[in-house]
């Protein structure tokens, strides 16, 4: 009996623990939290929680200036959007005008491309955008110029991404110009 004891509990503790697993990225959170309570310095663990997007940022246009911007984009996939969002506060222009963004990309792998968006407008995720105004794959080095009319003061979203037929992973920078002229 006492030789069949360890057998038996061996067993039912590696079934039990089988039945209850805990995934890595929760081990990780969990470890975090506890280490953060003992007062000790957390180590940096990266989960899934790390990879949301980039927080929108806007630029407040003024009448008489210009403005600049960057950024980094990674390719998703072929035929899948993953953008890069800044948005063009255009309100103070109340009589309209041309919005004028001058984008110079730079010397990654890839191609990139820039959709213009309204405000609120739902960004697509797959397939072929339908936007205000854009520049396609934009070479690596190249520039590219994208100009849109519009009749009264708006925020716009320059929405910007690896080219559609870029690699899953690919990456490059950018950075713009942008102004508001006269109609």
């Amino acid at each position: 009996m006492h030789r069949c004891a360890p057998v038996v509990l061996g067993s039912m503790l590696l079934i039990a623990s089988t039945c209850h697993g805990q995934s890595l990225a929760d081990a990780a959170r969990e470890n975090r939290k506890q280490k953060s309570k003992d007062g000790e310095t957390a180590t940096k663990v990266i989960t899934s929680d790390d990879f949301s997007a980039p927080a929108d940022v806007t630029i407040h246009l003024v009448p008489g200036t210009t403005s600049t911007g960057q950024g980094t984009v990674a390719a998703p996939g072929r035929g899948k959007h993953a953008y890069l969002v800044t948005n063009l506060d255009a309100t103070r222009f109340t009589g309209g005008g041309v919005l004028h963004i001058t984008i110079t990309v730079g010397d990654g792998v890839s191609e990139a491309s820039f959709d213009l968006y309204p405000q609120g407008g739902r960004l697509p995720s797959e397939g072929i955008p339908n936007s205000l105004a854009s520049a396609h794959n934009v070479r690596s080095g190249a520039g590219a110029k994208i100009d849109y009319h519009f009749e009264h003061g708006s925020v716009f979203q320059l929405a910007a991404e690896e080219s559609l037929n870029s690699k899953p992973g690919d990456t490059n920078t950018y950075s713009f110009v942008v102004d508001v002229g006269n109609r």
